[in-house]
């Protein structure tokens, strides 16, 4: 058996009031960008990546990175990136890229040249998968 760490990256700087569905109403594609501070997160990137190589020292067999833009919930609209930066700094753990969004890059072709270098620095360690995405 398999034990992935599933990674979403969370902004946790959120507005005390912001469980008020008037003002803020929704996590997602709408949050606005005041939100997001720079500093922070430079430090939450620096932390989710620590997190993520800490977990082959943890013994995990895995961990999972996944496509979110614009939402309060996943700060990675790059998963690509996100799975590179761990590839270089850990040697046995997998990389599962659960969900590059076809519809919205140029051509398939690229994400396809990508996996695979990845999985050529990684040592072949990259399981990917795709989404077809939203319509937003």
């Amino acid at each position: 058996m398999e034990i992935h760490l599933f990674h979403l990256m969370p902004w946790p700087y959120l507005p005390a009031d912001f469980d008020d569905r008037e003002r803020y109403p929704s996590t997602w594609v709408t949050l606005s960008n005041t939100h997001y501070d720079p500093e922070r997160g430079h430090e939450l990137y620096n932390r989710y990546l620590d997190e993520m190589e800490y977990a082959e020292e943890l013994g995990f067999d895995g961990v999972s990175v996944n496509e979110h833009h614009q939402n309060a919930y996943g700060l990675m609209p790059a998963p690509n990136i996100m799975a590179a930066a761990v590839a270089r700094r850990t040697r046995r753990i997998k990389l599962l890229i659960l969900g590059n969004g076809l519809p919205l890059r140029d051509h398939p072709l690229r994400i396809a040249e990508e996996v695979a270098m990845l999985d050529a620095m990684s040592g072949g360690r990259v399981i990917s998968g795709f989404v077809r995405g939203i319509g937003a």
